[in-house]
């Protein structure tokens, strides 16, 4: 089992050290076992809290730590990961691979696009009712993504209940940080149709830097330390600024001094990874092995020598982060005539120079949102098997001046982080406390009407601005609303992101609010001394990063006058009152009306 170390020192004495640092954090509280998933474009990889056995990846069934997300169907059989993948290569509409990156998206959205583009083979329309992906597999068969994704989270269970050797229903699941609401609800939504209750959605990066944080609790004290995680995936590539510090919060009425981590600032780009370099050496072998007419067919027209050439490409890409050249090789590619090529790491950067370039954009926006110079930064820290590529360390050291730190084990640090806050959240284990707090990427306004002398004026108001903290509550007052009206809540300025991205974020508008009866409710609330504190509107943006109108109210507020206070007594209840107000010169009580939401 690999836990967070120096790549080095990857030995038996280090697993110990490292197994006896989470049996001090993790201790058993009932015999419950919680699970992780970290849920990427290419890979899962699983990990379990059980009894006795504390943070431990959960092997499948050919004994490897990870499996591939990738869904078969053939003959009427239904296979997974490996198995999968083989038959993908022979039949490749039969195979359904980088769901994620079609996770709550509508057709007509740009990545939706461009995954039709690198995979042409496919089948893709509209679901009639939500315009979002479906895959239409033969003239009776549809899958929605959601449906697949929950198929992949399904055999994710039975992966870590067969580790396990109990039953586990609960799971914290990593999410990329760009996921819109949309897509975090979408997620869920497998998840629920998996049978699997969801914890929390953790961001990947705040899970990879709780896995680095709750190895090195003891470094940290009250000055915060900076570090910048690089992560670089199969499809795209985030850059975090987090801060690490010790705060003190009230626990049960006593100040008690616990470890945090705050992300501070996020960068990223959704479509810069190790696929778009794999696609374009797979282009780029197609082209070679066309221009050598060895036979009068295009490969670019056959799947299946596509997906054939696809996977070699993947192969070489990643032998050639460790050599500067090496063969690629296709047995009968098409009309059962042989490939073979020698490939450059000179030809393969050549071909990927553009997206080399782009290796610093996520640096320069995580920095800019986090508001601090680079200089603050302590250490960069590589994760994701993108960044092993040597253009691309070459890029990143480049640009930040620092060396880079390769002391996380890049495949596995999310997982862990993950399952730790597993752990945390579940009632059968008891861990040391280490805060999270995320930062919001889009921000979220509200905008309403309101009627003014010359009309009615558009009104705009930020719930949660760029990097707000969160989890949190917000309240929303709407003071000067005197008959039954509606409000927005959308996506606020996006000035941080391209247009592109802005197009691929999808619809600006999350949802409507209409509310009634609030002349109604306001008529009847009028008097002597009563004054109307306005509609209060509450928001709560929870662990997982969703959005949640908790209720709507209507408060008014009465002042009670000595006078009023000496009234005669009526019962009790108004003895009892009487007798705590005449403490004070004067009580104020608040009434609260709720409303019915219609939520479309």
């Amino acid at each position: 089992m690999a836990f967070t170390a120096r790549s080095a020192l990857r030995s038996s004495t280090y697993f110990i050290l490292c197994l006896i640092v989470v049996l001090n954090c993790i201790s058993q509280s009932h015999g419950v076992a919680v699970m992780s998933i970290d849920f990427g474009s290419e890979w899962m990889k699983i990990a379990i809290v059980s009894p006795g056995v504390p943070m431990e990846i959960a092997l499948n069934k050919e004994s490897k730590r990870k499996t591939p997300i990738a869904i078969a169907f053939r003959d009427g059989e239904r296979t997974f990961g490996e198995d999968a993948m083989a038959i993908g290569v022979r039949f490749p509409k039969n195979c359904f691979t980088y769901l994620l990156d079609l996770l709550g998206k509508k057709v007509d959205n740009p990545i939706v696009q461009l995954f039709k583009q690198r995979f042409p083979y496919y089948d893709i329309i509209p679901d009639p009712e939500r315009g979002t992906v479906v895959f239409q597999f033969d003239e009776l068969t549809k899958y929605s993504v959601e449906e697949l994704i929950a198929m992949m989270l399904t055999k994710a269970r039975e992966i870590a209940q067969n580790s396990a050797g109990q039953p586990i229903n609960e799971a914290v699941i990593t999410v990329p940080g760009f996921f819109n609401q949309a897509e975090r609800k979408a997620l869920i939504q497998s998840a629920e149709i998996a049978g699997i209750k969801v914890l929390q959605l953790i961001n990947d990066y705040t899970a990879v830097a709780l896995n680095y944080g709750i190895f090195r609790r003891k470094d940290f004290n009250e000055s915060v330390h900076y570090i910048m995680f690089y992560d670089m995936g199969a499809s795209s590539t985030t850059a975090t600024v987090v801060g690490y510090q010790l705060v003190k919060t009230k626990e049960k009425g006593f100040l008690e001094t616990h470890p945090q981590v705050s992300v501070l600032g996020v960068g990223y780009d959704r479509t810069l990874g190790g696929l778009e370099m794999q696609l374009r050496l797979r282009d780029y072998l197609g082209k070679k092995f066309n221009e050598m007419k060895k036979t009068d067919k295009n490969v670019f027209e056959n799947p299946r020598s596509l997906a054939k050439l696809f996977n070699e490409a993947g192969r070489v890409k990643n032998v050639l982060s460790a050599n500067v050249d090496h063969y690629a090789q296709v047995e009968g590619l098409i009309d059962e005539v042989d490939f073979k090529l020698q490939v450059t790491r000179e030809e393969f950067e050549n071909l990927c120079s553009d997206l080399f370039d782009r290796v610093k954009n996520p640096v320069e926006q995580a920095l800019k949102t986090s508001g601090l110079p680079i200089e603050s930064i302590n250490q960069v820290i590589l994760v994701g098997a993108g960044t092993r590529v040597p253009a691309v360390q070459d890029k990143l050291a480049s640009f930040v001046g620092l060396e880079l730190s390769k002391n996380l084990n890049t495949d596995e640090a999310a997982v862990f982080g993950a399952v730790y806050k597993a752990a945390d959240l579940s009632a059968g284990f008891k861990v040391k406390k280490f805060i999270t707090k995320d930062g919001v990427i889009f921000p979220i306004q509200v905008t309403f009407e309101r009627e003014v002398e010359s009309g009615m004026k558009l009104m705009k108001r930020t719930l949660f601005g760029l990097m707000n903290p969160y989890p949190q509550k917000k309240i929303l007052t709407f003071n000067k609303n005197l008959s039954d009206f509606e409000f927005y809540v959308r996506y606020g300025e996006l000035e941080h992101l391209n247009p592109k991205e802005i197009e691929a974020v999808g619809p600006q508008n999350l949802t409507r609010v209409s509310l009634s009866g609030v002349a109604d409710a306001l008529n009847k609330n009028q008097g002597p001394n009563i004054e109307s504190k306005g509609i209060k509107a509450h928001f709560h943006m929870d662990e997982s990063g969703l959005l949640n109108l908790v209720n709507v109210e209507l408060v008014v507020e009465k002042t009670m006058s000595d006078s009023d206070l000496n009234k005669p007594e009526e019962s009790p209840l108004s003895k009892l009152g009487s007798t705590i107000s005449k403490l004070f010169t004067g009580i104020i009580i608040l009434i609260y009306i709720f409303y019915n939401l219609l939520t479309l």
